[in-house]
């Protein structure tokens, strides 16, 4: 039986460990057994990883641009990140355009961390309530949400984000 690994996870689409900070790229589509082979390899080699890997971020002596790529290259991204990102910058950097919004608060994290690398899109938060209803209701909320994601960062437990976010989507406010 296989030792389990607590440190490492997916990242911007690959394989990823939490302690060191290295990477494996996967070519996707990929085979479930492929997925597996790859993942306890990736295991095995990151299971005595020390915690030695930092977060990147953003320079802010850097102007908006240069911030944009590094986000591109190093920030966290998922579905509804990379979203807010193509909407704000009007480019589309992506294999395809995304409309999608934070279903939850990891989802949340990673456009909380975008703007906190660009904080400039917070003041253009408007752009995002075009891109559907749910998105709309998300900005009315949006300063809400950020109290909430940031008390949780601190407190380390439940405070009702998931909740509220679920009230939210489903139009139950």
């Amino acid at each position: 039986m296989k030792s389990k690994v607590n440190h490492t996870t997916f990242r911007n689409e690959k394989l990823f460990c939490t302690h060191c900070g290295g990477e494996l790229s996967l070519v996707y589509p990929i085979s479930i057994t492929d997925m597996i082979s790859k993942t306890e390899s990736f295991n095995e080699l990151h299971k005595n990883c020390k915690p030695t890997w930092t977060e990147p971020k953003a320079n802010m002596q850097l102007n908006i641009k240069e911030r944009m790529d590094f986000w591109h290259k190093h920030g966290e991204q998922g579905m509804s990140s990379m979203a807010m990102f193509q909407r704000m910058s009007g480019m589309q950097l992506f294999q395809r355009p995304y409309s999608n919004h934070p279903l939850d608060p990891d989802d949340f994290k990673r456009c909380y961390k975008l703007l906190e690398a660009i904080p400039e899109w917070k003041k253009q938060l408007h752009i995002m309530r075009n891109v559907s209803d749910v998105w709309d209701r998300l900005i009315d909320n949006w300063d809400k949400l950020t109290e909430l994601y940031e008390d949780m960062v601190i407190s380390k437990k439940d405070n009702g984000m998931y909740d509220l976010m679920q009230n939210i989507i489903n139009n139950e406010r």
